[in-house]
């Protein structure tokens, strides 16, 4: 018999992975183009012009492609988790409707002033229309992510027994719980490192072919330089970000450790071998005191295992403790990277080195795994709870038959497999026909200047 809260998760999740890989490039692009747009506006400078135009076709294609996959993931709260939908639709439906009035509304209409009257409004107009599109794509990513937070860290509404619901009493407290700044900024931060890595990735293929070289160079050195500050402050963020987990969600954080006994000078596990049915790790391999002092600044601070918890209350092992090492894992991997980048700029041997724009190119999937296995780490870890400590998963999934799950699965994965494909044609046949001379000839730009 086929098990419907599996086939939903599974649907969920796979809408929810794909959603996710248009969404940090379509907020980190955005404020990259505000910017060249910023300096085509104050320097005149018509590289900054085609820069911006150019990066503005990239963003399109990622942006449109990535609201067909958004609005047809969020009619699965209606349709897969109805019974979510009827308990805290009062709470989380707030944040949600926000987000389509102040956020949603504002980047759609500047982005059609920002593409179809780009040469009938003034210079500072376009800045203005571009930085409205990345307030509004930031702003649509806050209040998603308020939403999202409100889940891990539930607070600012009440439950009504009789109706059996959750209320909102306070949309303050409910929007600003306490992990959605710290996730915010985190969720940012990955944002405009993809981005860069994107730009980056770009750049070199242009470099590579030996192709518009001057907007690949002054484009390169841009991300690099925002790819390397955001990546360090990445870590940065992470940090604080686990050790908000260690105190509101403390069998999450012994999930992303294989923590099973609660002890002092816990040890940061680099590998281990978790064993579910005996409650221990096969083998392990770790470095002595640094989990509790990463999670409480103190070699010798007790940290929370997970047999301090009821076995049907803990989130799942395995996963999350190779997702996070994942999600580790490529972000130091990235700040390595970027430092390299930076290295060999301030050498003045940059784009002599043929061999770094080939890495570049094959590095352009690593923040997407990064931002993949950040989100299945965040996810993940709230099980078995839809709504932490409020909602259990298995309390929120609709009444549906298992085959009428299966069958929109499919579905799901076909469209979105065509989705994905898409962007990725588009994107290919943009970038290998651009040509920054050829495509630019219809305007009437002064001699350009500086080319790199």
């Amino acid at each position: 018999m086929l098990d419907v809260l599996l086939l939903s998760r599974l649907q969920f999740t796979f809408t929810a992975v794909v959603h996710y890989i248009f969404i940090p490039l379509t907020i980190g692009l955005a404020v990259f183009i505000a910017y060249m747009e910023f300096r085509y506006w104050r320097t005149k400078d018509p590289l900054y012009d085609k820069m911006a135009r150019f990066w503005t076709k990239l963003f399109l294609i990622n942006f449109g492609v990535g609201v067909a996959t958004g609005i047809t993931m969020e009619f699965q709260f209606g349709t897969n988790w109805a019974a979510y939908s009827r308990f805290v639709g009062d709470v989380f439906g707030a944040p949600l409707a926000a987000e389509g009035v102040f956020a949603f509304f504002l980047e759609s209409t500047f982005i059609g002033l920002l593409v179809f009257g780009r040469d009938k409004i003034s210079k500072g107009m376009r800045f203005f229309a571009a930085l409205m599109v990345a307030v509004g794509t930031s702003l649509s990513g806050f209040w998603i992510i308020a939403a999202n937070s409100w889940q891990q860290t539930p607070q600012g509404h009440i439950i009504n027994e009789e109706l059996n619901r959750a209320e909102m009493v306070n949309f303050a407290e409910v929007i600003f719980n306490p992990s959605t700044m710290v996730r915010y900024l985190h969720v940012m931060e990955g944002a405009f490192i993809t981005a860069s890595m994107f730009i980056v990735a770009i750049s070199a293929y242009f470099i590579i072919k030996k192709k518009n070289m001057p907007l690949a160079k002054r484009s390169m050195k841009m991300a690099i330089v925002v790819g390397l500050v955001f990546s360090v402050l990445q870590a940065f963020s992470g940090h604080s970000h686990a050790q908000l987990v260690g105190e509101t969600q403390p069998e999450k954080l012994a999930a992303y450790e294989a923590h099973w006994e609660t002890e002092a000078n816990a040890p940061l596990l680099l590998f281990a071998i978790p064993d579910m049915e005996n409650e221990r790790n096969r083998f392990e391999f770790g470095i002595p005191g640094m989990l509790s002092f990463l999670t409480y600044d103190d070699v010798n601070a007790e940290v929370t295992g997970l047999k301090e918890f009821a076995a049907e209350d803990r989130p799942p092992v395995i996963g999350n403790f190779i997702a996070f090492r994942v999600m580790v894992t490529a972000g130091i991997i990235l700040i390595g990277f970027f430092m390299v980048m930076a290295w060999q700029w301030r050498k003045g041997q940059l784009f002599e080195k043929e061999r770094l724009m080939k890495t570049a190119l094959w590095m352009l999937p690593l923040p997407y795994i990064a931002n993949t296995a950040g989100w299945i780490v965040a996810e993940w870890g709230r099980q078995p709870w839809a709504v932490f400590g409020v909602l259990r998963t298995e309390d929120a999934v609709s009444h549906l038959s298992g085959v009428e799950v299966l069958i929109s699965l499919g579905l799901f994965v076909a469209i979105y497999a065509f989705l994905v494909w898409l962007m990725v044609y588009l994107m290919k046949k943009e970038v290998k026909k651009f040509d920054m001379e050829t495509s630019m000839k219809h305007l009437d730009h002064p001699k350009e200047g500086e080319s790199a």
